[in-house]
This record gives C-alpha cells, structure tokens and sequence, in this order.
C-alpha cells in the first residue's frame, strides 16, 4: 500500500449539475446548438483527450498571447522534471514558489533526504518530494560540475503557465502516451456576459507510472477576450479520488 500524507483530508469534488448555471447551458442529449465560444471550449477539451498533434494546433490557434493557464494550488516545491527521463533534472521552476529561491532550470539532482535520486528510487517510492508544509528537504543537486548541497520547506505553490510554457510542455510529451482510454463531455455551460465557459467531462486513463487505471470527473473553466481567445484556463479535478485509484493512502501526522 502506498501513502500519500498531506496536511488535511480533503473531501471528493461533488460535481453537480448547478454549479453550471449559466446564460447559456447544453447537456447530455440536448440539441447540438453551440456558440462559438463553447465550440472552441468542446474542441480544446476533445484535442486534449485524444491527440498530441490535435492539442498543439488548439493552444496556438485559440490560446491568447497574453493568455495563462492556471492548473491550480497545492502544496510542494514548484519545479518541474521530465519523469521519462532516467536522471532527474529540473526543466521549470515556477516563480515565488519555495524551488525557485534554490534551484535553476538544469540542475540535476543526486541525492534527496540521503537517497540517491535515481530513477529507480524515484519510481519505487524510496525517494519522494510529498511531505506536511513547512517540512525541510535536504537535497545535492549537481550545478555546472559541483555538488552543492541545499535544503528547502514545502509552501504554497500557485502556478500559471503563458502560452509558450504550455506549448513547451506538449511538446516534450510523449505521442504515444498521450490521451485517455475513454472520455465524455458531460454539460457544457456558458455565461455570456463574463465571456466564460465551463465544460463538466469526465475520462478512464492509465498512469504509466504505476500501471494502474483510473477516472475522475473534471470542471474546465475557460475566459475568452473579446476575439475569442482564451485568456484564462483553469481546472476543478478529483484529486483525491485518483490518489486513491492509484493505491494511496491520505493521512494527516
């Protein structure tokens, strides 16, 4: 059984269908009338279920120059790494978050609490970043040939992405893992006057980490400017739901 502690027991995100209400609102088996604005909404949501290729095209062609994505808070460190990769390096750190007073974009990490950050490690559990806030990490990361030894505490992250981060970040995706097994658009809701549309859906997917399935209902909230472009993306998951699928335990010291 696997563990996953985090500073409180969060409940399941309850999805119902009036958290949509909207000006405009469309549901499982109601007319295909869509403007142009929940067109784009329903298309970027199909793209990132189902292909690579399809996804990419949508963030250029649709997402503002000026537009962020904000894929919402949580607890840890704020820097990111490609999990394929058999060394452990950071790719981003994301600013004003705990990584970014301590790490750089490239630094390699060697060793985290005293284990050695291998992939192994990395994938069977023995090394892990989880932890309370405030908890200290001591880490040796690897800095233009120099180990330098460092340590910081897990706070608030609050990241947002530009365009060009997310288009970065599909690009060193892997095509061949990409997409769910199987996915739904549940309810589609659109409040013409804030230039807001809210898309419920719902996908099986497998995590390649672990080998394990699992699904969750997910909210998409999209912001488009006057010329339809979406200025501000965020997402409500089932977080702890797919924790659970995933074999972890939430537990509070």
């Amino acid at each position: 059984m696997k563990f996953l502690k985090l500073p409180i027991i969060l409940g399941a995100l309850l999805l119902v269908p009036n958290i949509l209400e909207a000006d405009g609102h469309k549901g499982e088996g109601m007319k295909d009338y869509a403007p142009s604005n929940v067109k784009t909404a329903e298309k970027w949501t199909k793209a990132f279920y189902t292909d690579k290729t399809r996804a990419q095209r949508m963030v250029s062609k649709y997402m503002a120059d000026d537009g962020y994505n904000y894929p919402g808070r949580f607890i840890g460190f704020g820097f990111t790494y490609n999990p394929d990769s058999d060394e452990r390096v950071v790719d981003t750190v994301i600013p004003d978050s705990p990584a970014s007073k301590i790490l750089q974009p490239g630094d390699k990490f060697t060793s985290v609490n005293g284990v050695p950050a291998t992939k192994e490690n990395w994938d069977n559990g023995k090394l892990s970043f989880g932890g309370k806030p405030g908890e200290t990490v001591n880490l040796v990361i690897l800095r233009d040939g120099k180990e330098i030894p460092a340590s910081f505490q897990r706070g608030l992250v609050d990241p947002k992405y530009s365009k060009s981060d997310v288009l970065d970040n599909i690009s060193q995706a892997d095509a061949d893992n990409w997409g769910a097994m199987e996915y739904k658009i549940i309810e589609v809701a659109e409040n013409t006057d804030n230039n807001v549309v809210y898309v419920w859906s719902w996908h099986k997917s497998m995590n390649n980490l672990f080998d394990v399935e699992f699904e969750e209902n997910i909210v998409t909230r999209f912001r488009f400017n006057d010329d339809g472009k979406i200025v501000a993306l965020g997402n409500l998951s089932e977080q702890e739901l797919v924790q659970s699928q995933l074999g972890f335990t939430v537990s509070r010291n």
